[in-house]
């Protein structure tokens, strides 16, 4: 778009919704209506100009404050009292007597013009006789309906705006208080009893213990730092899954995983603590699981997509449990916020084997 129609759209819509234009957008409201006002009786008496009086300036100051007055109270007591608290039954109705009492006062306003100059209805007057009046009432109603629709976009576009700015906070409010969820998952319970077992191997195992406090620090520096970005390396995240799992296998033996990459994952952003929900969700189920339990993470990078497998093989483990299916939902509601329509996410519990298949489009 060029630039100088970008800046015409957004000074169209400062200048429908701003309130320091309110003044303005008054004035051409009125402007408008005076014209119509005091164009129509005068195109009724077209053809007896030379006739026409004081009399047809009554008649068109009656039809503009018949139609500002239908319009100002549309927008001031209609609209906000009906339409905009979902009284819709009752604002159709009383929109609709509104607008063909105002047909009424114009068909009113022309039939009196006529008869007050003693003169047959010209071709621009609502009863010509090539006319059918139940067209021209049809047609008016649609017309006038167009009018007061028109006259109320700078309300309902204020209204829509406001409530979509509402909406983006909530949901980056949302996303925030669930990132600060994850985080916490990760945070207490877990990083304590690494810091416990990295203590109990100081003495007999310094290498083990040295690995522990390294993978504790990079996971630490992810949350606090990367943690807070809007976007983080692909990769970054990745590693940040393997050291996660690297010290849920210090305390249960019986884990194994493996993690495949395909693609251009390095050129790839993603939000932060983006797939470790999954990782978390798994190693949950470790303690009542009595065999091994092997996990394969698949990373497949496209041009504009990613594609993220996770299989999970151990006896026993399904969604049964509440608290399971609440961590899937909350994971599911996570990524709507993120990609809205963009993504698809699949889970199947074959009972000793768990898929998740999840594809982002980019």
């Amino acid at each position: 778009m060029p630039k100088s129609e970008g800046t015409y759209n957004s000074f169209m819509i400062n200048f429908l919704i701003d309130r320091k234009y309110r003044v303005a957008r008054h004035l051409l409201l009125i402007l408008f209506f005076v014209f119509v006002s005091f164009n129509l009786p005068f195109l009724t008496c077209a053809v007896f100009l030379d006739q026409v009086d004081h009399m047809v300036w009554y008649v068109s100051l009656a039809l503009l404050v018949s139609y500002l007055g239908g319009v100002y109270l549309h927008l001031y007591v209609l609209l906000p009292e009906l339409l905009l608290k979902n009284r819709y039954v009752l604002y159709t109705i009383t929109v609709s007597l509104l607008i063909f009492l105002m047909i009424l006062i114009s068909l009113g306003a022309d039939y009196g013009v006529t008869r007050y100059y003693d003169q047959e209805p010209t071709h621009y007057s609502y009863f010509y006789k090539d006319r059918i009046p139940a067209m021209e009432i049809a047609g008016n109603f649609f017309l006038y309906a167009l009018l007061i629709a028109g006259t109320s976009i700078t309300i309902l576009l204020r209204r829509w705006m406001q409530f979509s700015k509402r909406k983006n906070e909530l949901e980056k409010e949302s996303l925030k208080t669930e990132l600060e969820s994850l985080k916490d998952q990760i945070n207490p319970e877990f990083l304590f009893n690494m810091l416990d077992e990295a203590g109990e191997q100081t003495p007999n195992d310094p290498g083990q213990a040295s690995m522990i406090l390294m993978k504790l620090s990079k996971l630490l520096r992810y949350q606090l730092y990367d943690g807070k970005r809007e976007k983080v390396l692909l990769i970054s995240e990745i590693s940040f899954i393997e050291n996660f799992l690297d010290l849920a296998k210090v305390r249960y033996t019986g884990l194994n995983f493996t993690v495949t990459k395909e693609g251009k994952l390095s050129r790839k952003l993603v939000p932060p603590l983006l797939f470790i929900p999954f990782a978390i969700y798994y190693v949950k189920l470790l303690p009542s699981v009595s065999s091994p339990m092997d996990i394969h993470f698949t990373f497949r990078a496209g041009e504009k997509e990613l594609f993220f497998s996770c299989i999970c093989f151990a006896p026993g483990i399904t969604d049964k449990d509440p608290e399971n299916g609440r961590e899937l939902e909350d994971i599911r509601h996570r990524l709507s916020l993120l990609f809205k329509e963009s993504y698809t996410l699949d889970t199947v519990d074959e009972g000793a084997i768990c898929r998740t298949n999840l594809y982002i489009k980019l």
